[in-house]
């Protein structure tokens, strides 16, 4: 796998970790605002958020034991 690939796979992790955030992506990767923007605008697509909810896992069961 080029090394090319592995820094855009963690380019778009990031992204999607920081919230969209370019600041942060210019700061951890030495972007230009324009580039951490391109790379910040995929997680605003409306399939990958429809696809991260389906597939977050199941909702958090309530404790009905009075524990947490």
């Amino acid at each position: 796998m080029p090394t090319s690939r592995l820094r855009e796979d963690r380019l778009l992790y990031e992204a999607e970790a920081t919230g969209g955030d370019p600041r942060r992506i210019c700061d951890l990767f030495g972007l230009s605002v324009g580039a951490a923007l391109r790379y910040t605008s995929t997680i605003d697509q409306a399939g990958l958020v429809e696809y991260n909810l389906r597939n977050s896992g199941p909702p958090p069961r309530n404790r009905t034991d009075g524990v947490g």
